[in-house]
């Protein structure tokens, strides 16, 4: 793993622009990614530049790939950010949730090599919720996406609440064609019988794109990625 260069912009209800620079991020880890100093004189937190402000569309790219990106409030998702790897961006900022910000929100990423395996999904309920699951596989196994805040599953995580709308961030072609699942992710109810499927993109090479889903969500439902190897 290395270092590398990430980068984004999320644009805001007045028509103001937020410009994002990490000029030397860890790759696999889990890091914050601050406005850029170049354009707002210091690098800040999201929230502490923009108290006020209302987001309303975003995106964030690193140099080899990224598997997620979101703004936390207080140990929490407040909104995913639509990610992509450098140069291969067809469609720019995509829409986000809207939210007002806070001193304090931040922009927190995974900027992960492009041999990395991890494939995630963010889950967009109708009650507003927003929540990140996430596995790297490693071989052949039914693997189980977990949330990246708490480490719980899909059910424990979401019951009760509706999955309007999905994107899914997968690995490079090469691993993309090890996984049979769908081509992605399964959902699975209590009982281990598929309520769902939501194919993965190789955001390596193009960019990942949202799209609808309509699944309730129960105690011990799960979210599967099998692999071949």
């Amino acid at each position: 793993m290395a270092n590398v260069q990430v980068t984004g912009s999320i644009r805001f209800s007045d028509g103001s622009t937020a410009p994002l620079l990490n000029a030397s991020m860890a790759e696999g880890t889990l890091s914050e990614l601050q406005t850029d100093s170049g354009f707002t004189t210091v690098a800040q937190t999201l929230g502490s530049y923009a108290p006020g402000k209302t987001v309303v569309a975003g995106l964030v790219t690193a140099d080899n790939n990224a598997s997620y990106a979101y703004i936390l409030r207080q140990g929490v998702i407040l909104a995913t950010i639509p990610v992509g790897a450098t140069g291969a961006i067809s469609k720019g900022e995509l829409p986000m949730k809207r939210v007002t910000l806070m001193p304090g929100d931040s922009v927190q990423v995974m900027a992960v090599t492009a041999a990395d395996r991890e494939i995630s999904v963010y889950a967009h309920c109708s009650d507003g919720t927003q929540q990140i699951f996430a596995v790297t596989p490693s071989g052949g196994a039914t693997n189980v996406l977990t949330s990246v805040i708490t480490g719980n599953g899909l059910g424990e995580t979401l019951q009760g609440k509706t999955i309007n709308e999905l994107m899914v961030n997968g690995p490079s072609i090469a691993e993309m064609a090890k996984i049979s699942s769908a081509g992605g992710v399964v959902f699975l109810n209590a009982q281990g019988s598929p309520i769902g499927a939501a194919q993965g993109t190789s955001v390596a090479n193009v960019q990942s794109m949202p799209f609808s889903f309509n699944t309730q969500v129960q105690l011990n439902y799960a979210l599967q990625c099998v692999t071949t190897s």
